[in-house]
């Protein structure tokens, strides 16, 4: 009885053993193929790209990068020689031993390439939000990319990263934007462009010459390029120089600045003025005395001869001030 048990746990065991070998016979070790073909969505070939590696390995190795992808409507070829001194090179040369290298591998790029207009719409919406003045004095010309921008698919969210303590962003501006998937960075990229700010100013409409006073038909309002002056330097209105004497010559159609008018105060402190009263069309006259250094265009503090009381008036020439009730 004993005899036989063990001839039946042998026989048992004989049987398992056949099964098994059956299954996973030894001399048929597990393998990957290599693809002839091959696909590549960005800018680098990847083993996944060029392998059907088994899942322990793709997710060990999958990631490592081949080479770089080919650009858009184009084809690489990858030939067995270079594979296998590069996955040698790599440390992957274990890859090697679980499938056959083909001759010659064909890589296409099947990546999308970044709309050139989805970069220009974000450069223009960036710089108009950060700017005060409206999108019709703002013109922004935005320079080619050195190189196409390449994403996996078309499901992503272009974000403009704001630049670390930059002003208001004029002349020429680099802007970095990332390109996000599913709330997650997987690229970024710079762009540059010009942002120049054109604006109705005051120009001299002929020559006008050192220590002359500016007449109504000396200045008229012209569109001009204001991108590297000051908004404090310029003029948008002609009463705002009319009168005022020139320290600096003036070209025709030149910029007037505050830099070309002379800094005489048109009334001296102390000086008596006459005081215009307007109140819805009404007009009063009175007389009052300046407090202070007063310029064409600019209010100045003015004391009342008979009330005594100070009040604030726009000089409008060397011996009137005017107060709008």
């Amino acid at each position: 009885m004993r005899l036989l048990g063990r001839l039946l746990m042998l026989t048992a065991l004989l049987v398992l053993v056949f099964s098994v070998s059956e299954a996973w016979p030894e001399d048929d070790q597990p393998s990957w193929q290599f693809r002839t073909d091959a696909a590549a969505a960005g800018e680098y070939v990847t083993l996944n790209n060029i392998a059907n590696l088994p899942p322990d390995l793709a997710q060990k190795f999958g990631q490592a990068l081949i080479w770089s992808a080919p650009p858009p409507g184009q084809l690489f070829t990858l030939t067995r020689e270079f594979l296998q001194y590069r996955l040698t090179q790599m440390g992957l040369a274990e890859v090697l031993k679980g499938g056959d290298l083909p001759p010659a591998i064909q890589v296409r790029q099947t990546g999308v390439v970044l709309d050139s207009e989805e970069i220009a719409a974000a450069f223009r919406r960036y710089i108009q939000d950060q700017n005060p003045w409206p999108a019709s004095e703002l013109h922004i010309q935005i320079y080619p990319q050195d190189e196409p921008v390449l994403l996996p698919d078309k499901k992503f969210t272009l974000e403009v990263l704001p630049p670390k303590g930059a002003d208001r962003p004029l002349g020429e501006v680099t802007l970095e934007m990332a390109v996000l998937k599913e709330g997650r960075s997987v690229k970024r990229f710079k762009v540059v462009g010009k942002v120049t700010l054109e604006q109705k100013v005051i120009c001299a409409t002929r020559s006008l010459s050192p220590q002359t006073a500016i007449g109504p038909g000396d200045v008229r309002l012209c569109k001009r390029d204001v991108t590297g002056l000051s908004q404090r330097d310029i003029f948008t209105r002609e009463k705002q120089v009319v009168g005022q004497m020139l320290a600096k010559g003036l070209g025709p159609q030149e910029i007037l600045t505050s830099r070309h008018l002379s800094h005489t105060p048109l009334i001296k402190r102390g000086e008596e003025v006459t005081v215009v009263l307007d109140q819805n069309g009404l007009v009063i006259t009175t007389r009052g005395v300046t407090r202070e250094d007063g310029y064409l265009g600019r209010h100045v503090r003015v004391r009342n001869s008979k009330s005594k009381k100070e009040f604030q008036a726009e000089v409008m020439d060397a011996k009137t001030v005017k107060v709008i009730l």
